[in-house]
């Protein structure tokens, strides 16, 4: 996404997940995702009215304005926030800030994807 000045990008790693792996270097974050739930290939979006998905450790599900209303995202970057979703347009990844709980790795052996958000 040139105009947020950001590359996100995608690795599939097939079990075995170190903690390493995530470590976030210099202003690149980092997360692991359950490769078997993301349906079809991932897209990088901005955000649209409506939007919702339920962030990792909450219950229900929230629109993504109050929950970045909750984080005090400036309203004027909140536009520039990647957003990675599955063909069914579900958002697996506030880049930078929360994946699904749907999403959340719950077992070290399974297939992961490791998505990152670099500045660039």
């Amino acid at each position: 996404m040139p105009e947020a000045g950001c590359v996100v990008s995608a690795e599939v790693v097939h079990g075995g997940l170190g903690a390493s792996a995530l470590a976030p270097t210099g202003s690149t974050a980092a997360v692991a995702v359950r490769s078997d739930l993301c349906k079809g290939p991932l897209a990088v979006r901005n955000r649209r009215p409506g939007d919702r998905f339920r962030p990792s450790g909450l219950r229900g599900q929230k629109k993504l304005q109050d929950f970045f209303v909750d984080r005090k995202v400036a309203r004027q970057k909140r536009d520039a926030v990647p957003l990675v979703v599955d063909s069914g347009d579900r958002i697996v990844w506030v880049a930078g800030y929360s994946i699904d709980e749907a999403f959340r790795v719950t077992d070290p052996a399974q297939a992961v994807l490791i998505l990152r958000l670099k500045q660039v």
